[in-house]
């Protein structure tokens, strides 16, 4: 074992887990480096359908000779839609028993008829709407798992819910959530690991402490809890050995009051041969490092940022590997992972693999983890090289954003997101749905905490950049790309031409690669040489992964579509949703189906009545603005926009004049517009009204700046 920055804690053998029954052998010689791949060719019985969360199916009767005659089998459309916005179905379906089982937006579950489309049963969380001001990108689910005859799932509002997969009814319900206090919202599909399921949490942008949990399958009794950081000192002794470790990480001054981030809102793993449960743990909140101790010191910080394998049964640490010590750029460790088996310069391995938002690919021997490669799968600037001996990269102390706004490659985005990447044994290749784009950033503010407020500290501006910031380098890139990935050598075999900014999850069959994008089409590769064999309109954004399941000799293809998450703020014009209306879907597609419907074309809204001008002062106006921005615009968009969210820059008389009811009590909340009573005063929530009202009124008539009525009030 090098001396990576990994430490082995226990080095006891662990026992035997459970498979699920359904994912004990392949089923395909040409599928043996597989974890726990299911017996049956056409089932698909988890999201990444084998235990090594490959996104790999042998099916090949969709092939590059028919692959464009995919026509329409069915599509599913019967989402619970609460209020106006609708969000993005982010998961990726499971198919048992020949039925489809998916999660929406807020944590609802579906069984559909795998054939027919017919739903089965809907289960509703019904969780609480107020719970969408802690999130940073919108209502998003990422999907289930399914064992014991029990399908389990997220609520947003932090319940874990164990439903009987054949009549739809709960078996038991959890509160995932320690203290209510800080700012958390559930977004991540949970992981079945042996006896137990684990589930995350989400909320380092807004205050929160991160932390995985797992429970019993059977009852919900909760197994054990891995903290991400440590916690104030005052508060009690630490919870674990692995808080105490980290503990000696974190400056003695740090703001302990603040959570500090480390949330694991994605990104978890398990292999049952060795009963290792795989935990990816997110970025620091606030994100620049000297922001979250009164001294400044920037030091490692665990567990953010970083990989940590423990007992499956006991929650203690074999291993861990941080990639970005600090990170100070919302890098997380948070991307799916892949498990499998494969020769590393002449060593038969059994390894990890992940895509990060840090925009390095890492392969890690998952037994004692051991960092076996480290390279770059897009632009970076961030670190200069990783140090193979200790697995620390080497810093680029050139990135620090303490003083000046400094370009960062990858952006705040990432190089690659929750995005599902597939990895195929027959190629031995990961496919990765890359982002590419750098950011201009710079911190602002005061680290302070308050409920359901954003806390990120860091003001990101995309390309394209001046000449100034560039200061000789290249222009930035701003869109994406499939990159086919050999891990063995750390470089792309191929990659495609530009794309949109942020696509799908891609997914394997037979010898095709599938993966939907924001402009509305599922492609299909070759996936040994990346030639485009498929190019199938759908009109829809899709984020998730698709899958495929066979049934009566027939093989469907399925996707999950629906724009949302940080993309539904505003979609540029290479996004579909500019030109298509955007609402959940299920496309399910076969050989010489039908047409595939679209949605119906967007149209200009009618423009609202001219409101009456608010009288307030100069400074009340610009007060309003600041608000405005810290407050309302990671959703609505300053000045309006095409998105998934209602713009308010065409707000309807009855709307202005519900403002108040609406934002301070909470009159929307079911629909996921929140009250703000607990971070906005009357006086803050009248002068965002004033501010947007006559702004509204400048733009209308043309005016750079507004000089309206506002202007003779005394200041």
């Amino acid at each position: 074992m090098s001396r990576s920055l990994t430490r082995l804690v226990t080095a006891g053998a662990a026992a035997l887990g459970l498979l699920l029954s359904a994912c004990s052998g392949g089923s395909d010689p040409r599928d043996a480096s597989l974890l726990g791949a299911p017996d049956e060719a056409g089932a698909w019985p988890r999201p990444g359908r084998d235990m090594g969360d490959s996104y790999f199916s042998p099916l090949d009767g969709i092939n590059a000779g028919n692959v464009d005659e995919l026509g329409l089998a069915f599509e599913f459309t019967d989402f619970l839609i609460r209020g106006r916005t609708h969000y993005a179905p982010q998961g990726t379906p499971v198919m048992l028993d020949g039925k489809l089982f998916f999660s929406g937006p807020w944590g609802e579950v579906y069984a559909i008829d795998a054939r027919t489309g017919e739903q089965v049963w809907m289960f509703d969380t019904d969780a609480d709407g107020q719970y969408a001001i802690n999130t940073c990108c919108g209502v998003v689910n990422r999907g289930i798992a399914i064992a014991d005859g029990k399908v389990f799932v997220g609520a947003l509002d932090g319940y874990l819910y164990a439903v009987d997969m054949n009549t739809g009814e709960q078996v038991w319900k959890v509160d995932t959530f320690y203290d209510r206090h800080w700012n958390y919202s559930s977004t991540g599909a949970p992981q079945i690991a042996g006896d137990v399921v684990m589930i995350g949490n989400a909320g380092a942008e807004m205050g929160a402490r991160g932390y995985v949990t797992a429970y019993d399958i059977k009852t919900g009794e909760q197994e054990w809890r891995f903290w991400a950081v440590p916690g104030d000192p005052e508060a009690g002794p630490d919870e674990t050995p692995e808080v105490t470790l980290a503990r000696e990480t974190w400056p003695e001054d740090t703001y302990w009051h603040l959570g500090l981030g480390g949330t694991a809102w994605n990104g978890l793993a398990y292999d049952p041969e060795t009963d290792t449960a795989y935990l990816g743990f997110g970025n620091g909140g606030p994100h620049p490092a000297w922001k979250r101790s009164a001294s400044g010191e920037i030091t490692d910080q665990l567990f953010l940022t970083s990989i940590v394998a423990v007992n499956a049964k006991t929650g203690r640490m074999k291993w861990y590997y941080q990639q970005t010590p600090g990170d100070s750029w919302d890098f997380t460790a948070t991307a799916p992972m892949v498990l499998a088996d494969m020769e590393i310069d002449g060593e038969n391995r059994k390894v990890l693999m992940q895509a990060p938002k840090n925009g390095m690919f890492y392969v890690l021997d998952r037994e004692n983890g051991e960092l076996l490669r480290a390279d770059p799968y897009t632009r970076i600037n961030w670190n200069k090289g990783v140090d193979m001996e200790t697995g620390r990269p080497i810093m680029n102390p050139d990135v620090v954003y303490k003083d000046d706004p400094v370009l960062i490659w990858p952006s705040g985005a990432g190089g690659h997101g929750w995005q599902p990447m597939a990895y195929s044994p027959r190629t031995g290749l990961a496919y990765i749905p890359v982002y590419e784009a750098g950011m201009q950033t710079k911190a602002e503010g005061d680290a302070i905490f308050k409920p359901g407020y954003n806390n990120q500290l860091a003001e990101g501006a995309f390309p394209p950049f001046s000449e100034e910031a560039l200061a000789g380098r290249e222009q930035s890139a701003f869109g994406g790309r499939l990159k086919a990935w050999d891990p063995k050598t750390g470089e792309a075999r191929w990659m495609t031409e530009p794309l949109t900014f942020i696509n799908g999850g891609t997914m394997v069959a037979g010898d095709l690669v599938f993966q939907g994008t924001a402009a509305g089409y599922l492609d299909a590769y070759d996936a040994a040489s990346g030639e485009q064999v498929a190019h199938i309109f759908i009109g829809t954004v899709m984020m998730a992964a698709p899958m495929t399941y066979e049934l009566d000799g027939v093989q469907y293809l399925a996707i999950m579509a629906g724009a949302g998450g940080p993309q539904g703020g505003f979609f540029s014009p290479d996004v579909v949703g500019s030109q298509y209306e955007n609402y959940q879907r299920l496309i399910v597609l076969k050989l010489d189906g039908g047409e595939i419907p679209l949605p119906p074309k967007r149209t200009a809204a009618e423009q609202s009545p001219m409101p009456s001008p608010i009288r307030v002062s100069d400074a009340t106006f610009e007060r309003g603005r600041e608000l405005y921005l810290e407050h309302c615009s990671r959703c609505h968009v300053l000045g309006g926009a095409v998105g998934v969210y209602p713009d308010l820059w065409n707000m309807q008389p009855a709307t202005i004049n519900a403002f108040h009811a609406i934002v301070a009590n909470g009159a929307l909340a079911y629909g996921g517009m929140g009250d703000f009573s607990a971070q906005l005063s009357e006086s803050e929530i009248a002068a965002i009204k004033a501010f947007v009202v006559n702004d509204i009124i400048a733009r209308r008539r043309g005016e750079d700046d507004y000089e309206g009525p506002r202007s003779h009030q005394t200041h």
